[in-house]
C-alpha cells in the first residue's frame, strides 16, 4: 500500500503539472526532473515489491531516503500553492508510523520540519521576505500536523489487520482440543487459509504437529528439535527462497536464513512453504504456530504476531483451568459422597454390629432374642428408607423445612439411641423457613457421627442434641458424659470426621471441656460460606 501510494502521488504530481499553462511545460525544469524521476522510482518499486514481503523490508529504508530526498528538492524547485509539501510531509510521516513506529516517525518528523525550515531559509535569501508569513505558517502547520500523525500512526493503524476470536467457552472446552481451537483462532484472525501447529509438552522430545488445510484437521508426529524457533519471536519465512525476517527489541528489521529456524525437512513433511511463524510458551510446554496463505503478507503481521501468541496461550491456559474446575468439582463431590456413605450406611452397619455382638452374649444365656432381632431388622427398614431419600436428595436437590428437618433428627436420635444402647436427648428451637436439602443430609450425618463418636471413642452413656437456627445459620450442639477423646482421633484439636464435614460444608466447629462433660457445637451457614 505505501508503494502504491508513493506511485499514485508521483504520478498525479506529474500530471498536476503537465496540465499547469502558468509556467508552460520545461521538461528541462527541475521540479519536472524530480518528479519525473520520482515517479519513475515509485513504479520500479512497485512492481518488485508487488508480493514480496522481502524485498518490500530490504527496500523500505532507501525509499524512505529518496522520498525525503524528493521531499527538500520539491518545496525547493516550487513554491506558493504549487508546493506539494503537505501531502508529501503526511505521505512521509504516514509511511514510518506504518513501517517503524513511534521512534522512527518522530525521527521522520524532526528531519523533514528541518529540511523544510533549511529550504524556506534558502529561498528567503533569494527572493526576500514577500513569502515569509506563508513559510511561517506552514511550519507551525506541519509540527502540529506531525503530532497527530505520530499519535495515530503508532496506536491506530493495526487495529483492522487482526480480528481477535471469542475465548473458549467452558461448554466447548472440553470437546475439541484447545490447541486445535487455537490454531483455528489464529487462521481466523488473520484470515490464512492454512496453518500448523508444533507442540511439546514439557519433558518430551517428540511434538504433536496439527495441521489445518481444505477445511479439514490432521494430527501428526514430528521431531520437535527439527523446529528450532521455540523461544524466538514472531518472524516471516519464505522456505522456497530460504528467507526470514523478524525484528529486534528495537523493532529493527533484522533479516536471516530461513533453516536457522526452520529444518528444511520439516518444512517439507509439513508443507511449509511461506507465511509467519509464531513461538509461545506456556506452564505445560512450548509450541510454535505457522499461518499461510495470508492476503497481502507484509512486515506489518510481526508486530500482530505477538498478540497473536498471547491469544493462543490464553485459549491454552484457560482450557486447562475449565479442567482444573472440572476435576476439582468431581473431587469435592466424590470426597463428599463418601463421607455421606460412611457417616450413614458405614455407622449404622457399626451400630448394628455392636447391637449383635450383645446379642450373642444374649443367646449364651438363652434369652429369647427375637424382639431384638425384630427391632434390629426395623432399623434397617429405616436405614433403607433415609438411604433412598439421600439418594432422591442427590438427584433432585430439594429444599425443606426446619419443621421437618427438626422431626427427621429427632426420630434419628432415637433410633441412634436403640443402636448405640445410650440415651439420646434431642432439643430445637427453629424458625419457619426453608434450608436446602444438602443442609439436611449434613445434619443428618453430623448427629449420627456425634453420637457415634462419643460412644466409641469417649464412652458416653449419654448425649444431648440442641438444634438452634436463625436467618443466617443452623447450629447444633453436642452434649456428651464421656471421657475426653483420644489424640488419635483429634485433628487441630477437634474430632477428625466431624472437622472434615464441617468445614466441607464451610462452617465453623468448636470444642470445649468442663464439669465432666465434652460439648461440640457446630455452626452451619444457610447460604454461602462462614468466613
Amino acid at each position: 500500500m505505501i508503494a502504491i501510494g508513493r506511485y499514485m502521488l508521483a504520478a498525479l504530481l506529474v500530471f498536476y503539472l503537465w496540465i499547469d499553462t502558468s509556467p508552460a511545460l520545461d521538461p528541462a525544469s527541475m521540479t519536472f526532473a524530480v518528479l519525473g524521476a520520482y515517479s519513475i522510482f515509485a513504479l520500479i518499486v512497485m512492481v518488485v515489491t508487488w508480493d514480496d514481503w522481502w524485498l518490500e523490508a530490504r527496500l523500505a529504508g532507501p525509499a524512505h531516503a529518496v522520498d525525503i530526498i524528493a521531499f527538500a528538492l520539491l518545496v525547493y524547485s516550487t513554491q506558493g500553492f504549487d508546493s506539494p509539501y503537505f501531502t508529501l510531509f503526511i505521505f512521509i510521516v504516514g509511511a514510518s508510523a506504518i513501517r517503524w513506529g513511534l521512534r522512527a516517525t518522530s525521527l521522520t518528523s524532526v528531519l523533514l520540519i528541518g529540511l523544510f525550515y533549511m529550504v524556506g531559509m534558502l529561498v528567503f535569501r533569494s527572493t526576500g521576505p514577500a513569502h515569509f508569513e506563508d513559510f511561517v505558517d506552514r511550519t507551525g502547520h506541519l509540527i502540529i500536523l506531525s503530532m497527530i500523525l505520530i499519535w495515530f500512526g503508532v496506536n491506530q493503524w493495526r487495529s483492522g489487520l487482526y480480528s481477535r476470536s471469542e475465548p473458549i467457552s467452558s461448554e466447548s472446552a472440553l470437546d475439541e482440543s484447545p490447541l486445535e481451537t487455537s490454531l483455528r483462532a489464529a487462521m481466523e484472525g488473520l484470515n490464512a487459509s492454512s496453518g500448523v501447529l508444533i507442540w511439546r509438552a514439557h519433558g518430551r522430545k517428540a511434538a504433536n504437529a496439527f495441521v489445518a488445510r481444505n477445511g479439514g484437521m490432521t494430527v501428526v508426529r514430528t521431531n520437535a528439535d527439527a523446529l528450532m524457533g521455540f523461544g524466538a519471536g514472531p518472524f516471516l519465512y519464505n522456505n522456497p527462497k530460504n528467507r526470514a525476517l523478524a525484528r529486534d527489541d528495537r523493532r529493527n528489521l533484522c533479516p536471516f536464513k530461513a533453516d536457522e529456524l526452520i529444518n528444511g525437512k520439516a518444512a517439507a513433511e509439513l508443507g511449509l512453504e511461506e507465511g509467519i511463524a509464531i513461538p509461545f510458551r506456556t506452564g505445560g510446554g512450548e509450541g510454535e504456530v505457522f499461518l499461510e496463505g495470508m492476503p497481502n503478507l507484509s512486515t506489518d503481521h510481526i508486530d500482530l504476531g505477538r498478540q497473536i501468541a498471547l491469544d493462543v496461550v490464553g485459549q491454552i491456559e484457560r482450557h486447562a483451568l475449565i479442567i482444573a474446575v472440572e476435576e476439582s468439582a468431581e473431587a469435592r463431590s466424590r470426597l463428599g459422597l463418601a463421607r455421606d456413605l460412611h457417616d450413614s450406611v458405614v455407622q449404622f452397619l457399626a451400630g448394628a454390629a455392636f447391637r449383635l455382638e450383645a446379642l450373642k452374649r444374649d443367646l449364651a444365656s438363652g434369652r429369647d432374642l427375637e424382639p431384638e432381632l425384630n427391632y434390629l431388622k426395623q432399623l434397617m427398614l429405616h436405614e433403607q428408607g433415609e438411604l433412598r431419600s439421600f439418594i432422591a436428595a442427590l438427584r433432585s436437590a430439594p429444599q425443606i423445612g426446619l419443621d421437618e428437618l427438626a422431626k427427621d433428627l429427632r426420630s434419628l436420635a432415637e433410633r441412634l439411641a436403640e443402636q448405640w444402647n445410650v440415651l439420646c436427648e434431642f432439643s430445637a428451637q427453629t424458625t419457619d423457613m426453608m434450608v436446602p436439602s444438602r443442609l439436611h443430609l449434613d445434619a443428618q450425618h453430623l448427629v449420627r457421627e456425634a453420637v457415634a463418636n462419643a460412644v466409641r471413642h469417649a464412652g458416653a452413656k449419654s448425649v444431648t442434641i440442641r438444634l438452634q437456627s436463625d436467618t443466617d445459620q443452623l447450629k447444633l450442639d453436642f452434649i456428651n458424659d464421656g471421657s475426653r477423646y483420644p489424640k488419635t482421633q483429634l485433628t487441630g484439636g477437634m474430632p477428625r470426621s466431624l472437622s472434615e464435614r464441617v468445614k466441607l460444608a464451610g462452617g465453623a466447629l468448636e470444642l470445649t471441656r468442663g464439669m465432666g462433660v465434652t460439648r461440640i457445637s457446630v455452626s452451619l451457614p444457610i447460604s454461602g460460606r462462614i468466613h
